[in-house]
């Protein structure tokens, strides 16, 4: 597998060769190889990829810029990775367990992640809970979501253990009943200080994000909700309501009945694929001098649109950045739209594409694309070099 990296490079946190560093990785550039390798996180100024059964650091960090490798549980046992502009903060871990992002800069020791030790008297130690998703919003904002089911379990002495690396949260039983809290901060998370609100719903999470001011959700019965800030509601792909207001997670009524397969968001832009391989994109700034064609026309009362590309070929997967969308096609293409004055397009141009652009590049020559993403400046791809004989294997 080869990692192919562009966009915004100040920091060293997409490619931290020293002989050939840009501040702006115009096109897809090869950063690693390795068997196995993941984008566990990619923010403004640092990014964290899983390779091959470690986690290594690249970009800003208090003690250098050089990459290194992060000490903690095993990367098998971390279910996210997440930060904010000030760079990485923690990771949460299948069995609900929270770690902080250690990086002593007078000490030998390289970064680690350490668990979290919550006061004694908050929610989460007396009531036994696990934290199943967590995501903090640009606006600093927290969300957690746990369950009477995470409870029960870690309340009976049954809490698993990381050398398991079995997903034991990731699915909820159905009668257990799901909490989401607000906090105004990550550090009012870590005191336990009151939820500035509290949610409750039937459906299990597969998935929590966090964009700009709000929070999307995909539900294990694959439908979306939404759930942020009343003053930026286009960034919920629906319109608030009396009895669904912004703060509350609501379905988009635009995508009920319709089963996602998975969902990016980031900055003012949410997006959805369909298990049919359909795209869904929302949101956008209102007042924005330039806009994606792809986004919703708020004069028209537009909330959420269905996207075409190329025609309408089917899309396999989606990545959202603070301003851009890159789409990967089941032909193994990449689409990209949106903002690219930092290179994040990847076509080798800085500049916004109001319509969608094929990007090409080197790894055309040596193997498909298997998965894409963003980070708030940058993009990825994933390619598999393996033969076709190989894949079909």
């Amino acid at each position: 597998m080869e990692l192919h990296m562009c966009g915004f490079n100040t920091h060293h946190q997409l490619d931290h060769n020293q002989d050939h560093h840009k501040d702006e990785i115009t096109q897809f550039w090869k950063v690693l190889r390795s068997p196995q390798i993941n984008v566990s996180c990619a923010l403004w100024s640092s990014t964290v990829i899983q390779s091959d059964g470690t986690l290594l650091h690249q970009g800003y960090r208090p003690s250098g810029l050089y990459p290194t490798l992060i000490d903690g549980p095993p990367p098998r046992n971390i279910k996210t990775i997440f930060g904010d502009t000030s760079g990485v903060l923690g990771a949460l871990t299948t069995d609900g367990c929270l770690f902080l992002y250690h990086d002593d800069c007078g000490s030998r020791v390289g970064p680690e992640f350490k668990k979290h030790r919550f006061p004694k008297d908050s929610f989460i130690i007396q009531q036994s809970l696990a934290i199943e998703h967590l995501a903090i919003a640009d606006n600093g904002e927290v969300c957690i979501c746990t369950n009477s089911a995470s409870r029960k379990r870690h309340s009976g002495g049954n809490t698993p253990s990381l050398s398991d690396n079995t997903p034991h949260f990731l699915f909820s039983p159905p009668t257990a009943k799901i909490e989401i809290q607000l906090f105004s901060s990550f550090q009012s998370l870590l005191v336990c200080e009151p939820a500035t609100a509290t949610h409750f719903i039937q459906t299990p999470l597969f998935s929590l994000l966090s964009s700009a001011t709000s929070f999307t959700a995909l539900t294990v019965t694959r439908e979306v909700l939404t759930f942020g800030s009343a003053l930026h509601p286009q960034s919920l792909g629906r319109d608030p309501t009396v009895s669904n207001p912004a703060g509350s997670p609501c379905v988009i009524p635009f995508l009920g009945g319709i089963p996602i397969g998975k969902i990016a968001v980031g900055g003012w832009i949410g997006a959805a694929v369909s298990e049919d391989r359909d795209l869904y994109i929302w949101g956008g700034r209102a007042g924005e001098d330039r806009r994606m064609h792809a986004l919703p026309n708020f004069s028209d009362d537009e909330t959420v649109r269905l996207v075409d590309i190329n025609g309408g070929v089917d899309i396999l997967q989606v990545g959202v950045g603070s301003g851009h969308v890159i789409a990967l096609t089941a032909e193994g293409e990449v689409w990209a739209a949106g903002d690219g004055e930092c290179g994040q397009l990847g076509t080798g141009e800085m500049r916004f594409e109001e319509d969608w652009v094929r990007v090409r590049g080197e790894w055309e020559e040596r193997g498909k694309v298997v998965g894409l993403g963003c980070g708030v400046w940058c993009s990825w791809i994933l390619v598999d070099t393996r033969t076709t004989n190989e894949l079909e294997q």
